[in-house]
């Protein structure tokens, strides 16, 4: 039988005025007195993980530590608060709070825990990136993925991704019989950027049985997430990407955190020189969103569900142990 959310909640309330004033329960012994000063103050874990993630978007790293911590101290296996405090506090250097983040929530979800380290690591991996044009030796399972550049309003490639399908054939030539993907939307005149350009790729004398076109992507998080949904059905978790000098950091770090594992990248010279030094610590803040956006953590929570702040610690014991769970429950969504 479902229980009202009403009820819930009024339990839940019920149960957390019980452990502050030490009222009895069934047989247990009624405890010392519990002086509190009650204050109006709530916390609502939603409102704080959405100003986490604002305070992210716009650089504030600290304030939005600050957030997600208050938060987790209400829901704290909220796995996708879990994942943003260890993601962002190895952007703030905090390899305590980062390691303590993971360690917990391996524990409360696995495969959260392995999306947070591919994006941490993947972010640390895509930063070192010094664009080049030379082709890479493949080995194993390895696909080419070459992305996508506008295409002009007449649905011809423009300069720039020529130069990027000109990149990936000599990768292709060097990787001879390793799958491509070609990815990328935004149709000009019924042309989608993937079509124009596994139609040139056929035409420089590449087998089409070796190309996939991903042809919905509109950015770079969705050319990431698109397709290792593809690949992954092939069985194919690891990569050469193929892009402009200016983007590569930023495609490494998005397919990282859509759970595909960076092994060459491969670049037009677009601007080659402007490239040639690793991003430092405060340039990885805008990778790294982007990251959590291809790993698909949600950007927003559900607000409203507010409960009394700076609670009173009441020690071990059953009251405790019972009201943590609904009040967990309820903020997760559980249906009892």
């Amino acid at each position: 039988m479902k229980t009202p959310r009403r009820f819930k909640i009024v339990a839940a309330s019920a149960i957390a005025v019980a452990a502050i004033g030490g009222t009895v329960v069934d047989t247990l012994p009624q405890t010392s007195t519990v002086s509190v000063t009650h204050t109006a103050d709530t916390v609502d874990a939603g409102k704080l993980y959405n100003s986490a993630q604002k305070k992210f978007a716009a650089g504030d790293v600290t304030g939005g530590l600050t957030d997600l911590s208050t938060a987790l101290r209400v829901v704290a296996n909220d796995a996708d608060a879990l994942a943003l405090q260890a993601i962002w506090a190895d952007q703030a250097d905090d390899a305590k709070t980062r390691d303590a983040a993971l360690t917990r929530l391996s524990g409360v979800n696995s495969a959260a825990a392995t999306t947070a380290r591919n994006i941490i690591d993947g972010v640390t991996a895509a930063a070192a990136i010094i664009p080049d044009t030379t082709p890479k030796a493949v080995s194993g399972r390895t696909a080419i993925v070459v992305l996508g550049y506008g295409l002009t309003a007449n649905g011809k490639m423009a300069p720039e991704l020529v130069k990027r399908v000109t990149a990936g054939k000599e990768q292709a030539d060097v990787a001879a019989g390793a799958p491509i993907v070609v990815t990328g939307g935004a149709p000009k005149k019924g042309v989608t950027e993937a079509a124009a350009m596994r139609n040139w790729l056929v035409g420089k004398g590449i087998a089409a049985s070796r190309i996939t076109a991903e042809d919905k992507s509109t950015s770079t998080v969705s050319n990431a997430q698109n397709t290792a949904t593809l690949l992954k059905l092939q069985g194919i978790t690891d990569v050469v990407l193929v892009t402009s000098p200016d983007h590569i950091r930023r495609a490494a770090a998005d397919f990282a955190g859509a759970g595909l594992k960076v092994t060459g990248t491969l670049t037009t010279a677009t601007n080659l020189s402007k490239y040639s030094k690793a991003l430092t610590k405060d340039q990885q803040k805008g990778i790294r969103l982007e990251s959590t956006r291809a790993a698909k953590i949600p950007v927003t929570k559900t607000e409203g569900i507010q409960l009394p702040g700076s609670l009173p610690d009441t020690g071990p014991g059953l009251i405790t142990e019972i009201g943590g769970k609904i009040l967990e429950g309820l903020m997760t969504g559980s249906k009892g």
